[in-house]
């Protein structure tokens, strides 16, 4: 049984494409709950069934329409997965809902068919969350006998009212469906099927997922994984395009960092695991390009394998970091109508940024407490990824005090060369044009002296950006032999002779 924090238990706050309504005015709202949460709900056990199997599974989702709104057939939605058989107990979940749902909308009617991996037949019931009654609600349908097949499975089916609130429906499941592929969760092939049934002028729509995805989940860690779905998520500017010429030429330009954090129970083998990405990308050269002038970043958030409204702790966690020691300027975030965190930036320098998060238990459907260990984790892979973020391009990803300092850095370099080339002593401006590893009169009369500097003096800066303790760890300018404790000159011996090395 889920917690109360339980993803589908929060998606009930959210589900409504319409301004969210205040806690007291929740229950009095227009019901259109039923349309998004009890599918929701329905795929989130699949994905877990699918993930105790811990063998190849397949998700299929499928949705029957009538062609006319006001045709008195229903909407059916089918949610299918050839996992684990379900628990009935699961389908308890969905009593809240079924009773703030008006019966013209949904009758609180479940048909179920499941089956074990062990099981000689494949057993059917039907499940009506109206009845007050626990004996009534259950009816256990004709059993069909297997004759020694092997294999597993579950498919519930709902009915809903055929409304116009049905084209919303479509229109959210196919963007959840999408999200759903950024994780390529291993072992798991996905498909959503939209068919409109009715007249001549019938439309079947498939969204199977990639061939190559579910060969590529088998083969990478999950946070590989979620890396290579976030890229194709932002190439086709969020799945609402095929894949963009202009991005799709930038691929290989695009900056990545990954963080993960974990508290695993080793006894027990039980504990949450937080993944992150973030995903940046530079300014395309086709200006209808999503990845322009984008100021703001709406987050993918995950649990369980499943994208869901995000946590309280998390959002806090995403306003709070301090995201100027990564040169990010945050202007302020809050979460939207349906769930979703959005981060504003401030004098973005950067086409685009996209993150995403994701938390899930190591073994499926068994419940873990405490949000302050949720926000712990997620503040430290998120820390993570900016960390490897700035790691490997520390230029791009300098702190908002580092790229002030940078900005000195031009007309310092000038002047130390101007003193470098305008001494009189051979000797000390040959010795400086060596530190600089410039070895001829070549390089001198090229005018390299004063990019080497600037050179020098970037990498240090960028150097230092990424340490806590910069004083103890600062290197010089010009780099030289230290020396040794025995040859440190004794101030009583009064030698004048001393030479200061720079």
């Amino acid at each position: 049984m889920a917690s109360a924090s339980s993803p589908h238990r929060k998606l009930l706050h959210f589900v409504s494409f319409s301004p969210l309504p205040t806690p007291s005015q929740f229950r009095t709202a227009p019901p259109r709950d039923s349309f998004f949460a009890a599918p929701f709900q329905l795929v989130y056990w699949a994905v877990q069934r699918c993930r105790v199997s811990e063998s190849p599974c397949r998700l299929t989702v499928s949705l029957k329409r009538p062609a006319e709104p006001a045709s008195p057939s229903q909407l059916r939605v089918s949610v299918s997965d050839t996992g684990v058989r379900s628990k009935l107990e699961e389908f308890l979940e969905l009593n809240d809902l079924a009773r703030e749902t008006p019966v013209e909308k949904w009758d609180g009617t479940l048909l179920i068919t499941t089956t074990g991996i062990n099981d000689e037949a494949i057993y059917r019931y039907r499940f009506n969350l109206h009845e007050e009654l626990s004996s009534a609600r259950f009816t256990r349908l004709a059993t069909t006998y297997k004759n020694h097949a092997t294999f597993s499975g579950t498919e519930v089916c709902l009915c809903l009212s055929n409304e116009a609130d049905a084209d919303d429906l479509i229109l959210w499941l196919v963007g959840f469906f999408h999200k759903i592929l950024v994780l390529r969760a291993a072992n798991l092939a996905c498909e959503l099927f939209v068919e409109q049934i009715g007249n001549a002028e019938s439309r079947n729509v498939c969204l199977p997922q990639d061939p190559d995805d579910v060969h590529h989940s088998v083969m990478a860690s999950s946070s590989d994984r979620l890396v290579s779905g976030l890229k194709d998520y932002a190439l086709s500017h969020g799945y609402t395009c095929d894949k963009c010429d202009t991005c799709i030429l930038n691929r290989d330009l695009l900056k990545t960092g990954t963080g993960a954090a974990n508290n695993v129970d080793r006894r027990k083998a039980k504990g949450p695991h937080v993944e992150v990405v973030i995903l940046i990308a530079r300014t395309a050269s086709d200006l209808s390009c999503w990845t322009v002038n984008c100021s703001s970043t709406q987050v993918l958030y995950f649990e369980d394998f499943v994208p869901c409204p995000i946590s309280k702790s998390s959002f806090d966690v995403l306003v709070s970091v301090d995201w100027q020691s990564y040169g990010f300027k945050l202007k302020g975030g809050f979460i939207d109508d349906e769930g979703n965190a959005v981060l504003e930036w401030d004098d973005m320098p950067l086409a685009r940024v996209d993150i995403a998060i994701h938390t899930y238990l190591e073994c499926a459907m068994q419940e873990c407490q405490g949000s302050q260990q949720d926000r712990h984790l997620v503040r430290k892979a998120l820390k993570s990824a900016l960390s490897h973020l700035k790691a490997d391009h520390a230029g791009d990803f300098l702190s908002c005090h580092g790229q002030r300092v940078r900005e000195y850095v031009p007309d310092l370099a000038e002047s130390i060369a101007g003193l470098i080339l305008s001494s009189n002593d051979k000797e000390f401006h040959d010795e400086c044009i060596s530190l600089l590893g410039l070895g001829s009169d070549q390089d001198v009369s090229d005018g390299l002296v004063q990019p080497s500097i600037c050179e020098k003096m970037i990498r240090i800066i960028e150097l230092n950006d990424t340490k806590e303790n910069v004083e103890d760890n600062a290197p010089y300018l010009f780099e030289c032999e230290k020396l040794d404790e025995d040859s440190q000159l004794d101030e009583e011996d009064g030698d004048e002779d001393m030479v200061f090395d720079f």
